[in-house]
C-alpha cells in the first residue's frame, strides 16, 4: 500500500500523539525554556559582576564612557531575562514594567547630578515578545543615556511614552527639554544613535529624529 501523498515513511507509519501526550509535551517544552533563561539571566549577571571588578581600573575618560555605554546595554539584557524568569510568562514581559526597570539602571549608570534629572514613564498596557523587546530596550536605553548627557536647564525632564498605534503595532517616543541637537548634526557620527537606528530597522521601521530649542524627540514603532 503506498503512504498517503507528501508524507515521509517514518511520519505516514507512526502514531498520532494523543492530547495527553502533546500536553506533557508541551510543558516539558515549556521547563526547558524556563531553564534556558534562568541560565541566560544568570549569565548576564555573572558578565555584569565581572566587568564591575574592572571598573576601579579604567581611568582614559574615552574608555570610562565606552565601558558605561556596555554596562548599560548588557543591563537592558539582563532586566529583561530576569523578568521573564519572574514572571514565568514565557516569552512575553509586561513592556511598561520593562521600561520603568530600564530606565532606572540608566539613571543609576549615569555620574553626577545628571543622574537627578526626573524620568517619566507613560506606557499603555502592551505585552511584547522577547525577539520585540531586546532591540527595543536597546533602543530606549541609547536615547535615554543620549538624553541624559545633554546640557540641561535647570528644570531638566525626560519623559518616556508608549501608545498603541493599532491591533498590531506600537509606538515609543522619548523625549526631553535638553539643549538641541547642532544644526546639521549626523547620527552616524554617534555609534549609540547610530545602533539605535540599526536595531529600528530590526523591528520594521525607521528612527525619527527632531530636536529645536524646546528638546529632542525621537520615536520608533515596533510591532505587539
Amino acid at each position: 500500500m503506498p503512504y498517503p501523498p507528501h508524507l515521509p515513511p517514518d511520519r505516514a507509519t507512526a502514531p498520532a500523539m494523543s492530547a495527553e501526550d502533546a500536553g506533557a509535551r508541551i510543558r516539558e517544552l515549556e521547563a526547558e525554556l524556563r531553564e534556558l533563561q534562568h541560565r541566560a539571566k544568570n549569565s548576564l549577571q555573572l558578565v555584569i559582576s565581572l566587568l564591575k571588578l574592572q571598573a576601579g581600573r579604567i581611568r582614559d575618560p574615552d574608555a570610562r564612557v565606552a565601558y558605561e555605554q556596555t554596562m548599560v546595554r548588557i543591563e537592558a539584557l539582563a532586566i529583561l531575562y530576569r523578568q521573564l524568569h519572574e514572571t514565568g510568562a514565557g516569552t512575553h514581559i509586561d513592556l511598561a514594567r520593562y521600561v520603568e526597570a530600564l530606565c532606572e539602571v540608566v539613571k543609576s549608570g549615569t555620574p553626577g547630578g545628571l543622574a537627578n534629572i526626573p524620568i517619566t514613564v507613560k506606557a499603555e498596557p502592551v505585552a511584547i515578545g522577547l525577539y520585540e523587546a531586546m532591540p527595543l530596550g536597546l533602543i530606549i536605553a541609547e536615547l535615554v543615556s543620549n538624553s541624559l548627557h545633554h546640557a540641561f536647564p535647570e528644570q531638566g525632564w525626560i519623559q518616556v511614552m508608549v501608545t498603541k498605534a493599532s491591533d498590531t503595532r506600537a509606538r515609543l517616543v522619548v523625549e526631553d527639554n535638553g539643549r538641541a541637537l547642532p544644526a546639521g548634526f549626523d547620527t552616524t557620527s554617534d555609534d549609540g544613535l547610530m545602533l539605535a537606528e540599526a536595531l529600528a530597522s530590526q523591528l520594521g521601521d525607521t528612527l525619527s529624529t527632531d530636536s529645536d530649542a524646546a528638546g529632542t524627540t525621537a520615536a520608533v514603532s515596533f510591532p505587539i
